[in-house]
């Protein structure tokens, strides 16, 4: 099932049965530039086998700028609400799909019942940003005002849903601060956070499968490398049990 948004980005909706079920909302990464295959339809598939219902947000088929990026996101969330068979709603956000996926957590927070972030953009403080995500956010609007907008750390409330982190000690793309300053302003207003950082692995291993290899990689060094990470999906499925 498809829903087509008033730009040429779109949902794609699977829906298990009948039956009202919670709703995986996926994010896939992608610098805010393209939205990641590897980071779509095989995690969907994880959740599709876990019993949710799932959707991928396909955000950069037209690639809004903030704010409008954050308002059609709160649009495919009215969507997926209004869908009878749909109950909670649970965000998973890979790096600059994991900045959306924080966004409308902080923005909307009453609509998201629980956010996982996979080594996500968070900070437009120049030290620890993932400038090109950022750039490619704001266009060529950048002023002090919207930076700080969409730097999410500092937009965290007391109404925030729980909070999964997982990432990387060595991420050399988007640094591993990132998490570490969010999780410090949950911490601050008290929201459930569960945190999970692993020594080795470079950006954007998804799954950390042989499905979701990096092309140029052949896949089972893939798996010798970054296989160990895989157990954070796992950690992810008892995390939302316990929601």
């Amino acid at each position: 099932m498809r829903f087509d948004l008033p730009s040429k980005n779109y949902l794609q909706v699977h829906l298990q049965d009948s039956k009202l079920r919670d709703m995986i909302l996926i994010l896939p990464g992608g610098g805010y530039q393209m939205t990641s295959e590897r980071e779509a339809e095989p995690v969907s598939k994880v959740f599709l086998e876990d019993g949710y219902h799932t959707a991928i947000y396909y955000y950069r088929e037209s690639k809004l700028i903030h704010p409008e990026v954050k308002d059609e996101g709160l649009t495919a969330l009215k969507i997926l609400k209004n869908i009878p068979r749909v109950d909670r709603i649970f965000v998973v956000g890979f790096s600059a799909g994991g900045h959306l996926a924080a966004m409308l957590a902080t923005s909307y927070p009453k609509m998201i019942q629980g956010t996982i972030l996979a080594y996500p953009v968070i900070s437009s403080d120049p030290a620890i940003a993932h400038q090109g995500s950022i750039n490619n956010l704001l266009g060529s609007y950048i002023t002090r005002k919207r930076l700080d907008e969409v730097s999410l750390e500092k937009h965290v409330t007391k109404d925030v849903s729980p909070v999964f982190i997982m990432h990387t000690n060595d991420d050399e793309s988007v640094p591993i601060e990132n998490s570490l300053v969010f999780i410090e302003a949950l911490k601050k207003h008290d929201i459930l956070v569960e945190s999970h950082f692993y020594p080795k692995g470079r950006h954007g291993v998804s799954l950390a499968t042989k499905e979701v290899a990096f092309q140029d990689m052949d896949p089972n060094d893939f798996v010798h490398q970054f296989g160990y990470i895989s157990e954070w999906i796992d950690h992810v499925k008892t995390f939302l049990k316990r929601l």
